[in-house]
């Protein structure tokens, strides 16, 4: 008797570590599931740009009959494109006179009607500069000749907003100015807060009757706009064409041509640069310090980590550059110190103008000019060119106005959140009905979507049939493929996504108990991502769950408790 108890503990021992092992199996399971694959390149740390393709040339100015001129783009976080620049044309009762104008452009429905922005102007309004902020809304600045808000008759700053749904009342920026103030330009920082430079003339706070830079912010917190500062306080001569930008700290950027001898720059033109520290503005310093002749019409751009790119275009026969105008580039590095110049339009074998640069969030750098070295002709076209910030290396030059067989001059570029690009310019071509004025022409750059990340599924186990599935918005996915398996996904092949949906999130609904494995694909024009991350639930029903254990153990015990009498049985023959 003794024994054939041994035995029964013994088979009971060897039932609780079978079903020990069996929960444990289905722990591996768990965790397996909710591992992330790294063999397919879900989450890239780096862009691969190999598969990527610029559009059609697209006509921006399709509702225009007169010339278009000076475009100025920026991208939101959505990967909307807007343009606003000056036009001729009586658009919505705008006048004969130059207006301010203004389109987006959303890869599934095209493009949106124009738009006039400058709706109380009654003069002429010009060179337009465009920002989107964090939120989606649209700032514009331009110089106006109205006497608008008792602005005078002399040119003055504007502005407008494009605020959630609606364009807000014009407001007068340079409100201290008297005198002519012209090339604004305009960022918005993380903050909220608006960002404003331009030249002017004025005698304010001493800066004399030559042109001075300008600076005025709308503080987000107040909602008013600081008092107007100047900014070329070291300067005496000339100080034209300023770029504006922010960095992460929100500190502002600015850099403009200059023909002050300043620190032994010369007395021709050079590139100046300063910047907002904190609660002041740092000592002005010369940019184009291995330049000997003309640098004008720099842009500026900030990276993520703090870093100040610049850009212009220049006669100095720099590095083999040649005595025509070339593009040239500096980097401020994280030490405050500037880098050797490097020459941009390598390729270029005559003048190359008016750069437009843009960093991403890669800090790989994207320039655009325009070059009247030969292609398909005599022409102006535009050029692009990008660098490559982990190798310090340049791409060979892409001529973007591929399609353009007229004059094709003054670009502007900008980059959303997924690395796309996208290049307005202004062109003399008559392209798909554009007609033999001057047009806005524009191209963007872009590939497939990466990957979604789908998040754990709470709560798992389940003992609801629907399950909220929810992953990170991808920067420029227009929809998502969701797919379903009762086995983890390791490969799409042979699956078909069993729904399709605009927004980053799906309730499914399951119509058996058991484990479900889901994985999200995004889809834009371009293709498909890969797909993503795999995650699982287990969705049972309390009683089912008991049942399954309760009848495992009895089977277990009736089945060892025939062993114990079969083998008692044999020992008694």
């Amino acid at each position: 008797m003794k024994k054939e108890a041994k035995k029964f503990s013994c088979g009971l021992n060897i039932l609780i570590l079978s079903c020990l092992i069996f929960c444990s199996c289905l722990s591996m399971s768990s965790i397996l599931a909710l591992q992330e694959k790294t063999n397919n390149q879900i989450d890239l740390d780096y862009l691969d740009r190999s598969t990527w393709k610029w559009t059609n040339t697209m006509v921006v100015t399709t509702e225009s009959t007169s010339h278009s001129m000076e475009p100025s783009l920026a991208m939101d976080s959505e990967g909307r494109i807007h343009v606003v620049w000056m036009d001729l044309t009586n658009l919505g009762g705008a006048g004969a006179d130059w207006d301010i104008l203004y389109k987006s452009y959303i890869s599934d429905s095209g493009w949106s009607t124009t738009e006039v922005v400058s709706t109380e102007s009654i003069a002429d309004s010009f060179f337009p500069s465009i920002a989107a902020d964090s939120l989606g809304n649209i700032h514009v600045a331009w110089y106006d000749n109205t006497d608008y808000a008792g602005s005078g008759t002399d040119w003055d700053i504007f502005y407008k907003r494009w605020n959630s749904s609606s364009w807000t009342t014009t407001e007068v920026v340079s409100t201290e100015s008297t005198g002519t103030s012209e090339n604004p330009s305009i960022a918005v920082d993380s903050l909220g807060n608006i960002h404003i430079t331009w030249a002017d003339t004025t005698n304010y706070n001493g800066a004399g009757t030559d042109w001075d830079i300008f600076y005025k912010r709308w503080n987000s917190s107040t909602t008013a706009w600081t008092t107007s500062e100047v900014v070329s306080t070291e300067s005496t001569l000339d100080s034209r064409h300023p770029s504006i930008a922010v960095d992460s700290t929100s500190n502002a950027h600015i850099t403009w041509d200059d023909t002050t001898n300043y620190n032994g720059a010369g007395t021709d033109w050079d590139i100046f640069y300063k910047r907002w520290n904190s609660s002041s503005w740092t000592t002005l310093e010369v940019v184009s310090t291995e330049s000997t002749l003309s640098s004008v019409e720099p842009c500026l751009a900030a990276d993520s980590e703090g870093r100040v790119h610049v850009a212009w275009y220049d006669q100095t026969d720099f590095l083999s550059a040649g005595t025509d105008s070339d593009i040239f580039y500096k980097r401020m590095e994280f030490d405050r110190e500037w880098s050797i110049t490097k020459v941009i339009s390598t390729e270029s074998i005559d003048s190359s103008l008016r750069p437009s640069i843009v960093v991403d969030s890669a800090n790989d750098v994207h320039f655009t000019w325009d070059d009247h070295t030969y292609y398909k002709g005599t022409d102006w076209d535009i050029f692009y060119k990008r660098l490559d910030s982990s190798t310090s290396s340049l791409t060979t030059t892409y001529v973007v106005s591929t399609e353009s067989t007229g004059h094709s001059i003054h670009p502007s570029i900008a980059v959303d959140s997924a690395n796309y690009i996208a290049v307005t310019w202004i062109d003399f071509t008559d392209y798909n009905g554009a007609g033999t004025d001057y047009d806005i022409f524009a191209r963007k750059f872009s590939g497939s979507p990466n990957s979604p990340e789908l998040a754990f599924i709470i709560p798992n186990p389940t003992e609801s049939n629907l399950v909220s599935l929810h992953w990170k918005h991808v920067p420029g996915a227009n929809s998502y493929y969701i797919y379903r398996s009762s086995s983890y996904i390791w490969s799409l092949d042979g699956l078909y996504p069993i729904a399709s949906v605009f927004a980053n999130n799906y309730l499914d609904s399951l119509s058996s108990e058991g484990f479900y494995y889901y994985v999200i694909v995004a889809w834009n024009t371009n293709g498909n991502s890969s797909h993503s991350n795999c995650q699982y639930v287990e969705y049972s029903l309390p009683h089912v769950r008991e049942f399954t254990l309760i009848s495992s153990l009895i089977i277990g015990v009736f089945v060892i408790s025939l062993v114990i009498l079969k083998n008692r049985k044999n020992k008694l023959k």
